[in-house]
């Protein structure tokens, strides 16, 4: 069998929630980035690796980021073993770290989708080469898999080659950058079941067309997500700094996998980069506060739930944000503003997933549509549910729908001009 595997040079591939690749493929275009290429589910694109490092500090809509390490195309699954033995995995990582596997097959451009039938069956292949190259390296020693906690998380991507002629399947092996998702900012309480992540909640603001200068309400805030992601595009704050804060704070050298990475640890220069891009970011966090500070600007939160005004008050303080904003408990049907004569509304009513929220949901959507439309005036509301049908009962005519992914539930984020 011919081996010829391909060495990927700063090839990085951003995952997001699906229908949030334009969003993320802008904040890609924030950096250096070239070869940009938008796909189902995330953006790929060429960079510097100092860059690259930025955008993980800078990303609001980013799930994980990847970089990739090797191509090659197989054309049975034993393959994969054999080109596993090729590979030098020590500059990746060391005998005494733990790594783990995850196999993602997809259809290719043409969409046809990987003939192979067992990701398990794949990804023992790939970990039975990794083992035997190292034990044929240090004469007898492995590392050990961990599929819980990994030091290494090596993401393998299989799909068919476009060639119709061909029966190969084209491999790329990723390793993961994060470690804990990009989304999770480190503010939430974890014994409140949240539904949304970060960063779709920072998506539905950014595609609400929030700016500085205007208020913010949500009048069914639940644990303050949408909230806390306004505020910090508000102030301009990197959803990353609770992330700095603790890495500068307790000289924190694995808060991210790839600081654990070979790659990243044997280069001097990149880390010294990095050092200075934590330095850069916790002043620029800070700048952020200081602008919400001076902001005449207010950001409002309403629920009709006291454990959900717990939750809130709860994450707000978590991210140092409980003086920026107002929470109060009140029915989203019944809530007037009169002193404030324009705004913009995003927010996230209940939509049926858990049990008991089916109960209402009509007259809940129907009845906040009417207070929208008889006490918000020169507003613009923006409503993301995931239950479709409960968009009919608002008897508002939308200006302009986005459809969304929370999780595998397809969604929209409905607008109305509010007039």
């Amino acid at each position: 069998m011919a081996k010829k595997i391909e060495k990927c040079k700063n090839l990085f591939f951003a995952s997001c929630p699906t229908g949030l690749e334009t969003l993320l493929e802008d904040e890609i275009k924030q950096i250096k980035a070239s070869e940009v290429s938008t796909t189902k589910g995330g953006v790929h694109f060429l960079a510097d690796p100092k860059d690259a490092l930025e955008f993980m500090l800078l990303s609001r809509i980013a799930s994980r980021l990847f970089k990739k390490v090797y191509k090659f195309e197989i054309k049975i699954e034993k393959d994969l073993y054999f080109f596993a033995k090729e590979i030098k995995w020590k500059s990746l990582f060391d005998l005494e770290q733990t790594f783990k596997i995850t196999t993602q097959q997809s259809k290719n451009s043409k969409g046809q989708w990987s003939k192979f039938k067992s990701s398990m069956f794949l990804s023992q292949n790939l970990k039975d080469g990794i083992v035997d190259k190292f034990r044929f390296d240090t004469k007898g020693e492995r590392p050990s898999v961990d599929k819980e906690n990994p030091d290494i998380h090596l993401l393998l991507h299989i799909e068919p080659n476009i060639n119709p002629h061909s029966v190969k399947e084209d491999v790329t092996i990723l390793i993961d950058m994060c470690g804990s998702p990009l989304s999770n900012r480190g503010y939430r309480d974890t014994n409140f079941s949240a539904p949304l992540k970060e960063n779709l909640a920072a998506a539905l603001v950014k595609l609400s067309g929030y700016n500085a200068q205007e208020h913010f309400v949500d009048p069914m805030c639940g644990s303050a997500t949408i909230l806390i992601e306004s505020l910090l595009i508000k102030g301009n704050i990197p959803p990353s700094f609770i992330a700095v804060h603790e890495i500068l704070e307790n000289k924190d050298e694995t808060y991210w996998d790839f600081q654990k990475h070979n790659w990243f640890k044997k280069d001097k220069y990149l880390k010294e980069h990095w050092s200075a891009l934590l330095n850069a970011y916790h002043k620029k966090s800070e700048q952020g506060f200081e602008a919400l500070e001076k902001s005449e600007y207010k950001t409002l939160g309403f629920d009709h739930e006291q454990y959900a005004i717990n939750a809130s008050n709860f994450n707000l303080k978590a991210a140092e944000l409980a003086d920026f904003v107002s929470i109060e408990k009140m029915d989203a049907t019944k809530l007037k503003l009169p002193e404030i004569e324009k705004g913009v509304i995003v927010t996230n009513p209940p939509y049926g997933v858990r049990v008991g929220e089916e109960d209402n949901l009509d007259e809940l959507y129907h009845q906040f549509g009417e207070n929208l439309k008889h006490n918000f005036k020169n507003f613009r509301a923006y409503i993301f549910t995931g239950n479709l049908p409960m968009i009919k009962k608002i008897s508002l005519r939308s200006t302009k729908k986005h459809i969304l992914f929370n999780g595998n539930i397809e969604s929209r984020l409905v607008e109305y001009q509010l007039y």
